[in-house]
């Protein structure tokens, strides 16, 4: 067998095909044998990426199913702490009001730590005085407190932040001005 034809029918031997000619030429030439083993290892290289492509496609179908499953029983279980746990109690909102009946102000109370609750207060309106200071009071029908002062801008308006003792029913929430604890500006 002459060198240029086994040379073509080299990937022949690697699906088996035994060849009595082909074999005796490979024995005594070292240009066949170099070129065999350069063929069988990109055949090994094709085979083992034809085997992993087919491993991922086998296991895909099962990897959506599994993420499926995992979405679904998430939901349920989110459907199933919402309706166990207990719920936060919502905010307690309310409004300031002038004696004329004028808002000038509105209040949020929530829960800020297990100790105290969290009074967001935010004023409109109010009357304005140059250095103007305001004082907050609260009530829980016991006994009253002086929350916290605050001062206004030029428009009468502010934004103010006040934590009070979350042991209390608090009630009612009043406005004075500075050292006139009697002189009610505005009252829930």
């Amino acid at each position: 067998m002459r060198h240029e034809e086994a040379f073509k029918r080299l990937p022949d031997l690697l699906d088996d095909r035994d060849d009595a000619a082909l074999l005796a030429h490979l024995r005594t030439c070292v240009d066949c044998q170099r070129q065999l083993f350069l063929l069988g290892r990109v055949d090994r290289m094709l085979r083992d990426s034809a085997s992993a492509q087919e491993a991922a496609r086998r296991r895909w179908p099962a990897v959506r199913h599994l993420v499926a499953a995992a979405a679904v029983l998430a939901a349920a279980s989110a459907v199933t702490l919402a309706l166990i746990l207990p719920q936060k109690a919502h905010p307690h909102e309310f409004m300031l009001r002038t004696a004329s009946g004028r808002p000038v102000g509105e209040a949020v109370m929530g829960r800020s730590d297990a100790r105290n609750a969290s009074l967001a207060l935010t004023a409109r309106a109010m009357p304005v005085d140059r250095g103007h200071l305001f004082v907050l009071w609260a009530s829980d029908d016991r006994s009253s407190m002086q929350v916290g002062r605050f001062m206004v801008d030029r428009s009468g308006g502010c934004r103010a932040r006040f934590n009070l003792p979350a042991n209390h029913a608090w009630t009612r929430f009043w406005v004075t001005e500075l050292g006139k604890p009697a002189a009610v500006i505005a009252t829930t």
